[in-house]
C-alpha cells in the first residue's frame, strides 16, 4: 500500500496553473505581501511534480522579474527532462523563463559563476548557460511558428526574454533582502576596473574581483602584468603557474620591483601548494624580506602576511607569528585598518588552529574584529568573529561569548558592516535555541540569513537554524516554507538533514496534514534504514508514521510500521519501546477489521510485555494495564465478552493504583460498554 501525498491535481492543479499566472502582474501592481504569499503557496503545492513546466516556468519568470534571480537558479534543476516534456509550448515557456532568468543573473554580475546543480548543464558559467538557454527558446518557437507560418511564437519569445523587471525586490520570506550585485558600474576603464579588483582581492570579496575582470575588454599593455596576475589568482588552473611567471616578467619589464616582489610571495605560495615546497618557502621568504627593508610600509606587511601563510603551512609557527607581529607593527604605524586587522586574524588564527593560549588569541581576535569595523570589512569582520567563537568555546566560556555578541551587537555604529551584523545575530540565534528560547530566535534567524543570502553567503547552516527556531516556535507554516530548501543543501550532513526532515514532517502533523507527514516519515524511516541506523532515531519516525497511518484509516499498515519500530527496539535493548510498539500494532490490527490478525498481534504483545524486566516497578505495571486494556478492546470485538471485562476490571484498578487517573477513566468507560454490551 502506498498512500499518495495531498497534492493538487484535476481542478487542483488549474488553481495552480490560475495562481502561477497572478504572480508577476501582482508585483507589477506593487502588491509584494500578496505576491510573496502567493509564490510560497505555489511552491509548496508544486512540491514533488517536476512535469508542470507551464507552472515552473510562470515562477521562473516571477523571480527574474522581481530581484529573485537567485532564488530561480534552484527551478533551473529541471532542465534535465525539459526537453522530452511532451508539450511543446510548455518547453517554450520554460526554456524561455530560463533564458530571462540567466539573463538577469549575468546582466548583476554573475554571469562567470558555474551552473552547479546536477544535470546535462552541470559547471556551464551562467552567461554560458543563457546562450544555451536562449537558443533552445528560439529553435522551439520556430518549430511551433511553421504549424501556423504567423511568427507569433518567436516574437513571443523575443519579448519575454528581453522583458525588464517589474519590480526591483519583492521578499519572499521576512527579513529577506535583495541579492547585492557584484557587476561593477559601468563606464570604468580598465585599469580602473583592475584597481577595484585589487581592493576587492584585500577586502576577501572574490565574486567581486572576477566579476571586475570579467568586464574588462580592451587591455593596455602597462595594466597586462596586473590583469594577468590577477586572472591567474582568481581563475586558477593547471596553467596558474606559467601565468603568476609571465606576470613577473611583465613588472620586471616595467621596473615595477614591489609588485614583482609581491608576485614572488604569492607564487611561492603556490609552488608550496602545487608540492614544490623548498623552492616555494624560498622564493616567499627572500620577497619578504627585500619587502621588509624597503621604505613601502603596505608592501612589506603584505609580504609578511603570506610569508606567515607559507611558514605556517611547514609547521614553522613560531616564525610565522613572528612574521604577523612585525607586519602588525608595521600596518599599525601605517594606519591601515585593513590590513592590520588581516594580519591579526591569521595570527588568531593560526593559534587557535595550534591550540595555543585562548586569552591571547581572544586579544588578536577582537582587535582584528575593531579594526575591520573601522575599515567597513564585513567579510574579514565575520572572519575574526569566527576566531572569537572558537576562542571562547575553547575555554568553555559560552556565557562569555553570549556577552561579546550582545556588547557587538549592540555598540556597532549604524552604517557599519552589515555582514558582521547578520554574523553577529546567527550566533545569537544559535544560543537562543540552545537555552530553549525558539521564538526569540526567529527574528534573528530571518534577519542573519537574508543578510547573508543577499552577498550569496547563506550556508546550510543559517536555513537549518532558521528551520530550527521556526519548529521549536509552533510556527509551522513557515517550516513548510523554507525546509525542503535547507534539506537540499543538508546533503553533506546527514545527521542535520534527518533532524530537519523530522522537522518539516512534524509541522505537517502538527497542521493536520497527515498525509503528508505520513509521506516525509517514511521518507525519512526508508533513509534512515538505507543507512544502517535503526537506533532511536529510526524507531520514533516509523512510530510517528504508523501514528498518521492510523489517523489516515490504514490501520494494517500502521501496524506494520510499529512492529518494525518494535523489532528495531528489540535489536538495541529497548523491551519498553518495543512492547509499547506492540500493543499499539495490536489496536491497529483491530481497526483494520482483520481480528485474527489482532489476535495474533495480542499474542505478540502479551510476549513483549511480559519479557520486561529491566523497567521499575511502577513503569511495568504501566505496560501490564495498557496490555489489559488493548486485550479487552480486542477480546470484547472476538465476543469474548468475559474475558475482555475481566482484563478491563485490572487495567483500570491497575491505573487507579499507580496514579494515572485519565487512562482510568477511559479503561471504566470500555469496562462499561463491555458489560452493556455496546463493545463488540
Amino acid at each position: 500500500m502506498e498512500v499518495e501525498p495531498r497534492r493538487a491535481d484535476g481542478s487542483g492543479g488549474a488553481e495552480i496553473t490560475r495562481l502561477c499566472r497572478t504572480l508577476v502582474p501582482l508585483a507589477a501592481a506593487g502588491k509584494y505581501a500578496e505576491a510573496a504569499s502567493t509564490y510560497r503557496w505555489v511552491t509548496r503545492a508544486s512540491a514533488g511534480d517536476p512535469l508542470r513546466y507551464g507552472d515552473h516556468a510562470l515562477r521562473l519568470e516571477f523571480c527574474a522579474l522581481t530581484g529573485n534571480e537567485h532564488t530561480g537558479v534552484d527551478l533551473l534543476s529541471l532542465l534535465d527532462g525539459v526537453g522530452d516534456h511532451a508539450d511543446a509550448v510548455d518547453r517554450l515557456e520554460f526554456f524561455t523563463s530560463a533564458a530571462l532568468l540567466t539573463r538577469r543573473l549575468t546582466e548583476t554580475g554573475y554571469g562567470e559563476i558555474p551552473f552547479v546543480l546536477n544535470g546535462p548543464y552541470d559547471g556551464v558559467p551562467l552567461d554560458r548557460l543563457h546562450q544555451r538557454m536562449r537558443a533552445a527558446a528560439l529553435v522551439e518557437a520556430e518549430e511551433l511558428d511553421e504549424r501556423d507560418r504567423n511568427g507569433y511564437f518567436t516574437a513571443y519569445a523575443e519579448r519575454k526574454m528581453a522583458a525588464n523587471p517589474v519590480a526591483e525586490f519583492v521578499p519572499l520570506l521576512p527579513s529577506a533582502l535583495p541579492r547585492v550585485p557584484i557587476a561593477p558600474p559601468p563606464g570604468l576603464s580598465a585599469e580602473e576596473l583592475v584597481i577595484r579588483a585589487e581592493i576587492h582581492n584585500h577586502r576577501c570579496e572574490p565574486e567581486e574581483a572576477r566579476a571586475c575582470l570579467s568586464a574588462i575588454e580592451t587591455v593596455p599593455d602597462e595594466i597586462v602584468p596586473r590583469l594577468t596576475e590577477l586572472r591567474a589568482i582568481f581563475f586558477q588552473g593547471d596553467d596558474t603557474e606559467e601565468r603568476l611567471r609571465d606576470a613577473a616578467a611583465g613588472f620586471r619589464r616595467q621596473n615595477d620591483e614591489i609588485r614583482f616582489l609581491l608576485n614572488q610571495c604569492w607564487l611561492g605560495l603556490w609552488l608550496v601548494f602545487d608540492d614544490q615546497a623548498e623552492t616555494g618557502v624560498a622564493l616567499t621568504t627572500v620577497a619578504a624580506a627585500r619587502l621588509r627593508a624597503g621604505t613601502d610600509d603596505r608592501a612589506a606587511c603584505w609580504g609578511e602576511y603570506w610569508l606567515a601563510h607559507v611558514l605556517s603551512g611547514q609547521g614553522r609557527t613560531s616564525e610565522a607569528y613572528e612574521a604577523l607581529r612585525r607586519g602588525a607593527v608595521r600596518a599599525r604605524e601605517a594606519g591601515d585598518p585593513l590590513l592590520h586587522g588581516t594580519l591579526l586574524c591569521l595570527e588568531a588564527s593560526l593559534r587557535n588552529g595550534d591550540g595555543e593560549d585562548p586569552v591571547a588569541t581572544l586579544d588578536l581576535a577582537r582587535a582584528a574584529t575593531d579594526a575591520f569595523i573601522v575599515g567597513n570589512v564585513g567579510e574579514k569582520a565575520v572572519e575574526a568573529v569566527e576566531q572569537v567563537r572558537i576562542a571562547y568555546e575553547r575555554t568553555g566560556a559560552l556565557d562569555e561569548l553570549d556577552i561579546f555578541v550582545e556588547h557587538m551587537l549592540s555598540t556597532l555604529p549604524v552604517g557599519g558592516p552589515e555582514r558582521l551584523r547578520g554574523h553577529l545575530r546567527h550566533l545569537r540565534a544559535l544560543s537562543l535555541i540552545g537555552t530553549g528560547r525558539f521564538a526569540e530566535a526567529v527574528d534573528d534567524a530571518y534577519a542573519s540569513l537574508g543578510v547573508a543570502a543577499s552577498k550569496g553567503k547563506d550556508t546550510a547552516e543559517h536555513w537549518y537554524v532558521l528551520v530550527t527556531a521556526l519548529h521549536g516556535a509552533g510556527r509551522y507554516d513557515d517550516v513548510l516554507d523554507v525546509a525542503p530548501r535547507t534539506i537540499a543543501l543538508l546533503t553533506a550532513s546527514p545527521d542535520w538533514a534527518h533532524r530537519c526532515r523530522w522537522m518539516y514532517a512534524d509541522s505537517y502533523r502538527a497542521l493536520g496534514e497527515s498525509s503528508r507527514a505520513f509521506d516525509e516519515y517514511a521518507v525519512l524511516a526508508e533513509i534512515l534504514q538505507d543507512s544502517g541506523d535503526t537506533g532511536h532515531s529510526y524507531i520514533s519516525v516509523s512510530m510517528a508514521a504508523a501514528e498518521q497511518l492510523d489517523l489516515l484509516g490504514y490501520g494494517a499498515n500502521a501496524a506494520d510500521f510499529y512492529a518494525k519500530a518494535a523489532d528495531a527496539a528489540s535489536a538495541i535493548g529497548g523491551g519498553y519501546v518495543a512492547a509499547t510498539c506492540r500493543n499499539a500494532a495490536t489496536l491497529s490490527r483491530l481497526r483494520s477489521g482483520d481480528l485474527d490478525a489482532a489476535l495474533t498481534a495480542l499474542d505478540a504483545a502479551e510476549t513483549a510485555v511480559h519479557a520486561v524486566e529491566t523497567e521499575t516497578a511502577p513503569v511495568r505495571e504501566h505496560l501490564a494495564a495498557q496490555l489489559d486494556h488493548v486485550a479487552a478492546h480486542v477480546l470484547s470485538a472476538a465476543g469474548r465478552v468475559r474475558e475482555a471485562a475481566r482484563r478491563a476490571l485490572r487495567a483500570a484498578e491497575t491505573f487507579h493504583r499507580i496514579g494515572e487517573a485519565e487512562s482510568a477513566r477511559d479503561v471504566d468507560l470500555l469496562l462499561e460498554q463491555i458489560l452493556l454490551g455496546e463493545q463488540k
